[in-house]
């Protein structure tokens, strides 16, 4: 009979399988450049931030949640052992909806090597394979703090840096006319996108904002449409992180 350590919390959900495998944090991203909204042709577009983290591991991407500040990744590229990471971090939105953008602190992790062991402290590994799952040694492991998805509002505990892993895909595309006394006249587009917003009182939700807006001076407006998939996202408590 093959031998399964697992945790659970008082609330019942699962803390720790020893046959999943468990994460660390294997360093930070660095900053590269930051863009602010801008205006091509008769679209504007929303800006962002760029980072790059070099190593040839997968990574799991870690954001840090500065209050009332809208946060999320917009995209990620992998060449030649250097990751490039797009990020968001919004505030303080203009007449149109864009925000602000700051530079905001992005983390990597990634699953534990197995050559590497740490000397001390308590030690998981798969009942069958035998590899190094869980390590209770290293710093920075995601023990997640709370969780949610795109229709919850969850209420953090007490925690001196929450940080979030995981984004929606989520966004919405709407359609407004001009006049809408005269709907042929044309129209405008607008796209929306979901990001992760920490609330004065440690809560933390989805919160939309605008990432492109465009013109078309023909037509009526089409219909709205939205695009979405499940959207789960954790916190974890980030105090300790470099």
């Amino acid at each position: 009979m093959n031998s399964i350590f697992r945790v659970r919390n008082t609330a019942g959900d699962l803390v720790v399988d020893s046959d999943t495998l468990g994460t660390e944090c294997i360093g930070k991203a660095s900053f590269s450049r930051i863009v602010q909204p801008y205006k091509e042709f008769s679209a504007r577009q929303s800006g962002w931030s760029n980072y790059t983290f070099a190593s040839d591991r997968p990574v799991l991407w870690a954001m840090d949640m500065p209050p009332g500040r809208r946060v999320g990744i917009l995209g990620t590229a992998y060449r030649n052992g250097i990751h490039t990471v797009a990020a968001y971090c919004g505030t303080h939105p203009d007449r149109d909806g864009f925000d602000v953008q700051e530079p905001v602190d992005i983390w990597a992790f990634s699953t534990l090597l197995d050559s590497q062991p740490s000397p001390f402290g308590l030690i998981l590994r798969h009942s069958v394979t035998g590899r190094l799952t869980h390590d209770f040694g290293r710093p920075n492991v995601t023990f997640p703090i709370g969780s949610g998805d795109l229709n919850s509002l969850v209420q953090l505990p007490a925690v001196g840096r929450p940080v979030a892993i995981g984004n929606s895909p989520f966004y919405h595309v709407s359609f407004s006319p001009y006049d809408p006394d005269y709907p042929e006249n044309g129209y405008v587009k607008t796209d929306t996108r979901m990001f992760l917003t920490r609330y004065g009182n440690n809560a933390v939700a989805y919160s939309s904002g605008t990432i492109h807006r465009s013109s078309n001076d023909r037509g009526p407006a089409p219909e709205d449409t939205t695009f979405t998939e499940p959207s789960p996202f954790f916190i974890i408590d980030g105090t300790f992180l470099p």
